[in-house]
């Protein structure tokens, strides 16, 4: 074999080595515990090497690794019920400081932050429910203020279901779409995943929306 040949030869096996280490590292990059974020929307699956569910979580999402497996991992989506989903790891990233959240002097971090673009009907229970009113104007511990008075909407900032609680479950079967506006009822709760759900009127019914995909507007 010329010397040319030699080199190609050597040159292949290397690339071939490089190439296998670089896939265990990618496999062994993610650990027991880690925080990760989720960089494109992401089917979920009821096992490992399983099969697909409707659910998908969310683009910018976040959880917590329960379970480790090659190119594999199974994540807290709701640690309060401890509901969990195996994910391939192709979409996932470490975020060892979680979720950043609030501004100024009130940052801080969260590792817990999903959201479904697809399936997560009935995947979080309501947690508490407060008024949106000044706790100074009454001896009222159910009052912890978000907002000024002068929201007084909730607008659609993409396709949205309306539920009867504040959670993924008890769904009215009702959408929105973006764009939509309904009137605020000056209420707001949390459900067990700690995403805000703003309560609503909708034809006559007190009922609520997720935070994720609405917002308050004057």
């Amino acid at each position: 074999m010329s010397k040319m040949k030699k080199l190609v030869a050597a040159l292949l096996v290397l690339t071939m080595v490089l190439a296998l280490a670089g896939s265990a590292m990618a496999s062994c990059k993610i650990k027991l515990y880690d925080c990760v974020k989720f960089t494109k929307n992401t089917v979920a699956y009821n096992c490992k090497g399983g099969k697909a569910t409707s659910t998908i979580v969310r683009k910018g999402s976040y959880a917590v690794v329960k379970k480790v497996s090659g190119n594999w991992v199974e994540l807290w989506l709701n640690p309060n019920e401890d509901i969990s989903a195996w994910f391939k790891t192709d979409n996932l990233k470490v975020a060892p400081n979680g979720k950043k959240v609030g501004t100024g002097a009130y940052t801080s971090y969260i590792y817990y932050y999903v959201i479904y673009s697809q399936g997560g009907v009935g995947l979080s229970s309501q947690l508490f429910v407060y008024d949106d009113e000044d706790p100074t104007d009454e001896f009222d511990y159910n009052d912890v203020r978000i907002s000024d008075d002068c929201y007084k909407h909730v607008k659609a900032t993409a396709k949205v279901w309306l539920h009867k609680e504040a959670s993924l479950k008890k769904n009215y079967g009702v959408a929105l779409h973006k764009g939509d506006k309904l009137t605020y009822r000056r209420k707001w709760g949390v459900d067990t995943r700690e995403i805000i759900f703003y309560g609503v009127k909708y034809k006559g019914k007190c009922l609520w929306v997720s935070s994720a995909y609405s917002k308050l507007v004057k």
